[in-house]
């Protein structure tokens, strides 16, 4: 009864969170949780199989893209398709995805997870399969050093019956192999894919020993071909990319000998879809469903999505670490074309209150003469500015625009080609400003793209003060796995 008291209680509060103009993705987690401790333990009754995906970057795309196959293959999939990766929101999802009544029975669960978050939802319910992209510097005040976060991730997979499904390039995330579980290895062959280079880089430094690694291929960052002499190397991996092509409708991947053509734009989502497909495989679906599931896979959140503004081209990509952000520039820079860079910085909690971060980032890479104008926009605009400078960009060529809708229909007025990189808390706001946009280009709605009020939110909000202080926030933030995770306690 105490459980379904927190599936009641989760989808109401759920519901009001709604009518008040909020996303209400992560209260009823909160709520379930508050009202049955270990709600998360019950995913087992609604899945036969459990995924798990973590990592530093990657991991949304992924199970998105993994979900979809699934879906796309017949099977009956339950997923936190939203993006709250905390263990609420993993609640949440399963609040969501459960009728008031009784348990529906779904084949596979894919959850994203985040890596902070992962002991506590190991704890309460243990996945069949872990699949984990990769590891680099990411919110250094919320997650701590590289290192200590994979030893407690570790410890905390030590006692379960779980296969890994593994990302062989990255040295980091290599390091799961000595808990000896059963190891599925993916990789990119050494000629695979023509990564551009950039002058910043991740540690290459062998985890076991501390001495530099030596590598013979470098793709991104620290992933690679790499050993040591210690005896630390590249493990041979099962599922291998022989072959990366970028097309215009996306990569197009060769895995052992099968071509996989995916929607995905950008070189580092070879890494992405080859995970999904090694875990569709494993899964035993046939290659047919997975070839026709990937080329009808359309994603909306913000990674490398594309908009078609009054007939010219605009790119949107999440940023949150500098080698999301070096792989973003260099993939935005592979073209001669004029035209224009929106760098969109807040330092919210889910961005990281840190920003030191944007100068690790290869910025100079950016400086181009083909770029006519840079914009600094968010709530951390003006230290973007600084780092452009500091990047050797004419002062000139540098506008700073913190409010993201101005930026937008500052650079939308130039009609050149628009590249934009955005932090968490930008991302939302952004796809909202350009798909209203897209909107009224392609319905001719002169309205398109005025702000509406909810009837409700417009009443109610007088009596409940500012949203961001409202009594769903506060209780978001007295939840304990998302204060906790805050300061990596």
């Amino acid at each position: 009864m105490r459980t379904r008291m927190a599936i009641w209680s989760g989808k109401m509060a759920g519901i009001l969170s709604k009518s008040m103009g909020n996303d209400g993705t992560t209260i009823p987690g909160v709520v379930a949780r508050k009202v049955d401790p270990l709600f998360l333990r019950h995913l087992r009754k609604t899945a036969k199989t459990i995924i798990y995906i973590t990592g530093t970057n990657g991991k949304t795309t992924t199970a998105n893209l993994a979900a979809h196959l699934l879906r796309f293959a017949g099977k009956k999939v339950i997923a936190n398709l939203e993006g709250s990766n905390m263990v609420t929101g993993l609640s949440a999802a399963l609040v969501r995805q459960t009728p008031l009544v009784g348990w529906r029975v779904n084949e596979i669960a894919v959850m994203e997870v985040d890596e902070a978050s992962l002991p506590k939802v190991v704890s309460e319910c243990a996945p069949d399969y872990l699949i984990v992209t990769n590891f680099f510097r990411d919110q250094l005040d919320r997650y701590g050093e590289v290192d200590l976060l994979i030893k407690k991730m570790k410890e905390s997979l030590r006692t379960f019956d779980i296969k890994l499904i593994l990302n062989g390039d990255d040295p980091f995330v290599h390091r799961f192999s000595s808990l000896q579980k059963e190891n599925i290895y993916v990789g990119l062959d050494a000629n695979a894919c023509p990564f551009q280079s950039y002058s910043m880089a991740e540690s290459k430094y062998c985890p076991e020993c501390q001495n530099e690694l030596t590598y013979t291929t470098i793709h991104y960052g620290q992933l690679g071909h790499y050993k040591c002499s210690c005896g630390f190397s590249r493990p041979e991996p099962n599922f291998s990319v022989e072959k990366v092509e970028n097309g215009i409708q996306g990569v197009r991947l060769s895995v052992d000998g099968v071509s996989y053509p995916t929607t995905l734009k950008g070189m580092y989502n070879a890494y992405n879809a080859l995970l999904a497909i090694t875990m569709c495989r494993t899964l035993g679906i046939d290659s047919k469903y997975i070839q026709d599931g990937l080329v009808s896979y359309h994603k909306g959140n913000g990674r490398m999505q594309e908009f078609s503004i009054n007939g010219v081209k605009w790119k949107l990509n999440l940023v949150k670490n500098p080698a999301g952000a070096n792989v973003t520039l260099s993939e935005y820079m592979l073209t001669k074309e004029k035209k224009q860079f929106i760098f969109c910085l807040n330092d919210e909690l889910a961005d990281g209150e840190d920003i030191s971060w944007i100068w690790d980032i290869d910025l100079e890479m950016a400086n181009r003469s083909e770029v006519d104008i840079y914009i600094a926009s968010g709530k951390r605009a003006y230290d973007v500015a600084l780092r452009m400078k500091y990047a050797g960009i004419p002062s000139e060529k540098i506008m700073i625009l913190p409010n993201l809708k101005e930026a937008v229909f500052y650079t939308k007025s130039k009609a050149l080609p628009t590249y934009v990189m955005a932090t968490y808390t930008c991302l939302s706001p952004l796809i909202s400003i350009l798909s209203r946009e897209t909107d009224k280009l392609e319905k001719g709605d002169e309205n398109i793209g005025t702000a509406t009020i909810p009837l409700l939110p417009r009443y109610l909000k007088p009596v409940w003060g500012q949203r961001k202080y409202h009594m769903f926030k506060k209780t978001m933030r007295m939840a304990g796995n998302y204060a906790s995770s805050r300061r990596n306690k």
